[in-house]
């Protein structure tokens, strides 16, 4: 789990929009945060939207900025806040990651390179989202080398294309970002890989797992079945629909339409 040869994650910043719904939250984020600044050169930008502050830093490291932000909202507004995150991130590679996945850092170092080479977007993993119980999560915790004895196989599973990707930051912006007509938990993770792909814009992957450590499913974890689930939907249907062109003109105007 330690990465060789030179560091290409020194001007990475990763960036993590954070909802403290559960305990287990907070204890993956502390535990993933731990990860990557032990294995890894990047700096980590944090930002908290909730009703009062729930999640506190261990020790204080240069590395991490952490801001919060009121927010009296039940549903996460996760692609606003990432917008921000992305605009206000300080290096040129951003990294948008789940408050609970581990990917191993030669895969990380790998996916920056993509990045490095020309690609605007890059999944660090091949698409295999391996869900960890809360068995295993706790094993994990104590001792991150326990992952080298988990089953990586998906079978019968199609590629994901969320947890954790990486981007050229200024293309990824000028590509519209985040699509805020994504409120609370959606399909937005299908969007952004579409959109670039009308867009004709270079993604990659690069080999190896991504794994997910367990936590307790909410409001901003899965489905409402009603007029936000419905919506977000029809985002990701308006993206679907447009050409090149389409898009293009859609990305100069001021705000993107809900």
């Amino acid at each position: 789990w330690k990465g060789g040869g030179m560091d290409l994650t020194r001007e990475v910043s990763i960036v993590i929009p954070l909802r403290v719904d559960n305990p287990e939250r907070a204890e993956n984020l502390r535990f993933i945060l731990s990860l990557l600044l032990q294995q890894t050169e990047v700096s980590v930008d944090i930002l908290e939207a909730d009703t009062e502050q729930r999640f506190y830093l261990s020790e204080t490291c240069e590395r991490v900025r952490y801001r919060f932000v009121k927010d009296d909202d039940p549903v996460f507004y996760r692609t606003r806040y990432l917008n921000i995150l992305l605009r206000s991130a300080k290096y040129p590679i951003a990294g948008i990651w789940d408050t609970d996945v581990i990917i191993p850092p030669v895969q990380l170092r790998e996916a920056v390179g993509r990045i490095c080479s020309g690609c605007v977007m890059c999944f660090p993993y091949d698409g295999r989202f391996i869900f960890l119980n809360e068995a295993m999560s706790d094993r994990i915790r104590k001792d991150v080398s326990v992952l080298e004895k988990v089953d990586a196989t998906s079978i019968g599973m199609r590629p994901s294309v969320g947890g954790a990707f990486l981007v050229n930051r200024v293309a990824y912006l000028r590509a519209g970002g985040e699509n805020e007509a994504f409120y609370g938990w959606g399909p937005e993770d299908a969007e952004r890989v579409k959109r670039l792909e009308i867009l004709e814009l270079p993604i990659a992957r690069v080999k190896g797992p991504l794994y997910h450590l367990h936590h307790p499913r909410g409001i901003n974890s899965g489905f409402d079945m009603g007029e936000r689930d419905k919506r977000n939907l029809e985002a990701l249907l308006a993206t679907c629909r447009r050409s090149k062109a389409e898009m293009l003109r859609w990305l100069e105007q001021p705000t993107f339409p809900d």
